[in-house]
């Protein structure tokens, strides 16, 4: 009663919530938790009568069973009742039931997508099956398979045991007896196990396409289609055995028989493949090979070229972010959770500006958004901000957006209960709604007293209520996003597969993945709480994700009604970039190994994929991967990835062996012996600041011409605390190096036109100081209280007497609520 109450109430409240986010959404939730508690009802009944039976024929062999009971000084024999005896039998085989069963309510996945099907459109080549066979119905079978070789060993497991107690199996003369009845029933046991074995050995083929031990060669693939039907054949013998030995006490033949069995198996698995000593060749031609990862990873969409246009830039770069994600965090007011700050293109008056948009929660569901410039600093190395509708920079903290009243964020309460009458959430009106949603979600306060008129938001965080709209995606962080002015929390859903044939697995998860691809976009309303999801547009679209958005028919929503905006704010999915990096490492492309690996010139080890960028026209966020020559000290290739229109593009640009960048590893040990630099480090190091070593950011690279450059930023914290700042950047092109307080500074250096400056350059602060004054003196003249505030602030700031920013701003009425005199002030 305790369980089906709890799932009841699981239910309900599941329905409830999924009622704020559409009709189909309650369908499918109802119908996926019908679809477990069915395979977990039926998991456990099966294994329960399993159990139960088998327990009750060692029953019936037990004569009685004496128990000792100590009275005082006296022990006392106690022989048990046969109903004691029985009503054990049956409490244990349940228990066993329970155990082993429940286990069945985890394939609901395997059973929804095996149940509706899934076709790619051709064959693999080693067995002729599409592979959707080996997506959707292979991991059925494993799941079966399993279960039938688990009841069957556990129970001939607890029976042997059993009648070994009782007496049934023993030792006689140091010889093994078994009594008639204990030899008929371990006999049909060891039916079960033997065709459990022969249901195994005849997936062997087929999870050897699925490449459970990577992927085979052509000799391991001639060799298995070969001995899986020997060793099936051989399990089915010796089930047969089995069953004359049940019938009639052949010791010898049953022995023999399974001898027989144990030494196939071992010849099959161990001793023959040991004895192959040809060169392994491959089971597959390249093509197809490239084929099939193109399909399993989404590399429809790599183009291999050198004219690519997402690395395209001038000489010194256009657009150069100097700032990383780890930077922009550091630089967020108010120390903002490392989940809201998120690489962005805000259009602001008309401009096109690569930001870091930052979101911090105050409390209450108040958030608020900055918008920290990427692509620039202030003359002495601050971060300087954006606000709405102005393409100027300040540098202090500006708030681009703020929204009084917004539950959905990261590091959302668990719950709230409202009472401002909006309508949002379940209704708590009565008290067996109280109770089941109490119960469901462990809030023992809506038992107590409660406002008339409040209802219960829950889930409230953008992961929360992707994970429980569709199960089966893996969702990634999710990112802040400005739609059509309001906004939204965007996260990648990807569909993932370990049994997708003839491709060579990628780290995923902590586990091992054949297939992985983004095919949904999960969109959240950060002030409604509006949910919904998307197919991903693809040039190849993905074949899994379209049976799943099948399968949850209402709560997927196909591309063609993605909102309008939605495709140009759509970043390159992170961890999708990532697998293909990794899957870009091996044949047939083979462009080097990633740059980064713990263990250089290995695929040992995880590689840490560079940080996002921006492309050189600010049209998107790119990601960027860098591949190094396994025995060199050069880059191989490089791969760039963004989304334009909607669609994810791949570029890749190999480099010649004679001209190429040096690694990054190389570059970081020459840009590091400058002299310039070495005396900033010991100037950050008596400077008394929070941290003693200089931090570097992110490497960028851009393409000129058919000539890679590449810079990295170096930051470090101030004397007087407030976050990072901008010390030292140093630039590469071909065979020339350079380095200096900014990117020019560092590009006129390496044409030698000048010499690295010191640390500190007074005229590069009196530069920034003429200009606040001109901008100040500007805003005084129209009257325009609220910018001369922010220009007189950024002079104090630049002049290294700045006040306290938030503070600052209070004083400051904002620009809107401000009108300017009709004539200039005195």
């Amino acid at each position: 009663m305790l369980f089906a109450g709890h799932w009841t109430a699981g239910v309900l409240a599941d329905r409830w919530w999924a009622e704020g986010i559409s009709p189909a959404a309650v369908t499918f939730l109802t119908g996926w938790h019908v679809l477990q508690l069915t395979l977990g009802f039926g998991g456990v009944l099966i294994a329960s009568a399993w159990f139960v039976g088998h327990l009750l024929v060692v029953y019936r062999a037990i004569g009685s069973v004496q128990i000792s009971r100590r009275v005082a000084n006296l022990e006392i024999r106690e022989a048990l009742t046969a109903e004691t005896l029985l009503t054990g039998t049956v409490i244990g085989g349940l228990l066993l039931g329970l155990i082993t069963g429940i286990a069945a309510s985890h394939w609901a996945a395997e059973v929804a997508l095996a149940w509706h099907g899934l076709s790619f459109g051709f064959a693999e080549p080693l067995l002729g099956h599409d592979p959707g066979l080996y997506v959707a119905q292979l991991p059925l079978w494993r799941s079966l398979h399993g279960f039938f070789l688990l009841l069957a060993v556990l129970a001939l497991v607890v029976c042997v045991g059993l009648y070994g107690v009782v007496g049934a199996i023993r030792w006689v003369e140091g010889r093994p007896a078994i009594n008639d009845h204990a030899r008929a029933h371990v006999g049909w046991l060891l039916v079960a196990l033997a065709l459990a074995l022969a249901w195994g050995y005849m997936l062997e083929p087929y999870e050897l396409v699925a490449g459970r031990g990577g992927v085979p060669d052509r000799a391991t693939a001639d060799l298995v289609t070969v001995i899986a039907p020997v060793l099936t054949g051989t399990a089915l013998m010796v089930a047969l055995v089995s069953a004359v030995w049940a019938a009639r006490p052949r010791h010898a033949l049953v022995a023999a028989g399974w001898l027989v069995l144990v030494l196939a198996s071992l010849a099959g698995h161990y001793i023959l493949p040991a004895l192959d000593g040809d060169a392994p060749s491959p089971a597959l031609d390249p093509a197809l090979t490239r084929e099939l990862s193109s399909l399993a990873f989404g590399l429809a969409a790599l183009s291999d070229t050198a004219n690519g246009h997402l690395l395209r830039d001038t000489s010194p770069p256009r657009l150069a972010p100097l700032w990383d994600a780890h930077a922009a965090r550091a630089a967020a007011p108010d120390s903002l959770d490392a989940a809201s700050v998120s690489p962005a293109v805000l259009e602001l008056n008309g401009v096109r500006r690569p930001t870091w948009l930052a979101v911090q929660g105050h409390g209450s569901g108040t958030i608020t958004l900055t918008a920290m410039a990427a692509d620039t600093a202030s003359a002495v190395g601050d971060p300087l901000w954006y606000r709405a509708g102005d393409a100027h920079a300040y540098p202090v903290p500006q708030t681009v957006m703020e929204l009084a009243d917004a539950p959905v964020r990261p590091g959302a309460p668990a719950w709230s209960i409202e009472t401002d009458g909006r309508g949002r959430g379940a209704a708590i009106d009565s008290w067996p709604r109280r109770v089941m949603l109490a119960w469901a979600l462990q809030i023992g306060r809506l038992l107590g007293d409660v406002p008339a008129g409040a209802r219960l938001v829950w889930r409230l965080t953008p992961a929360e209520r992707l994970d429980a709209l569709l199960p089966v995606a893996t969702w990634s962080v999710p990112i802040a996003r400005i739609l059509e002015g309001r906004l939204v929390w965007i996260s990648d859903g990807y569909v993932s597969s370990g049994t997708f044939p003839l491709v060579e697995r990628v780290p995923w998860r902590g586990e091992g993945a054949s297939a992985v691809r983004a095919g949904f976009i999960g969109v959240v309303w950060a002030e409604t709480g509006d949910t919904k999801l998307y197919l991903r547009r693809e040039r190849d679209p993905d074949p899994l994700a379209e049976a799943w958005a099948s399968i949850a028919a209402g709560v997927v929503r196909p591309a063609s009604e993605l909102p309008d905006e939605l495709p140009e704010r759509l970043p390159y999915p992170a961890a999708q970039f990532r697998v293909q990096s990794i899957a870009l490492e091996r044949a047939p492309w083979s462009l080097g190994v990633l740059s980064g690996r713990p263990a250089s010139g290995t695929l040992g080890g995880e590689p840490r994929i560079a940080e996002p960028g921006w492309a050189p026209d600010t049209s998107d966020v790119r990601r960027v991967a860098i591949f190094e020559r396994p025995a060199g000290r050069r880059v191989s290739a490089v791969v760039a990835g963004a989304v334009r229109g909607g669609m994810p593009i791949l570029e890749v640009m190999r480099t010649d062996s004679n001209d190429a960048l040096p690694a990054p590893r190389v570059l970081d040990a020459t840009w590091t012996r400058f002299p310039s630099y070495e005396r900033l480090a010991d100037s950050v190091r008596t400077s008394g600041a929070r941290g003693d070593s200089i931090t570097p950011g992110a490497l960028t690279l851009w393409r000129d011409g058919g000539t890679l450059g590449a810079y990295r930023p170096y930051y470090a914290p101030r004397p007087g605390g407030g976050g990072p700042a901008l010390v030292w950047v140093s630039v590469w092109k071909g065979e020339r190096r350079g380095a200096g307080r900014t990117l020019p500074a560092a590009w006129d250096n390496l044409q030698g036109a000048s010499a690295p400056l010191p640390p500190a350059v007074p005229a590069a602060e009196l530069e920034a100081a003429r200009r606040w004054v001109r901008l100040a003196d500007s805003a005084l003249r129209t009257g325009d209280w609220a910018e001369f505030g922010r220009a007189f602030d950024a002079l104090r700031r630049t002049l290294g007497a700045s006040p306290d920013s938030t503070a600052l701003r209070d004083s400051v009425p904002p620009r809107d609520s401000f009108t300017p005199r009709d004539s200039a002030v005195p």
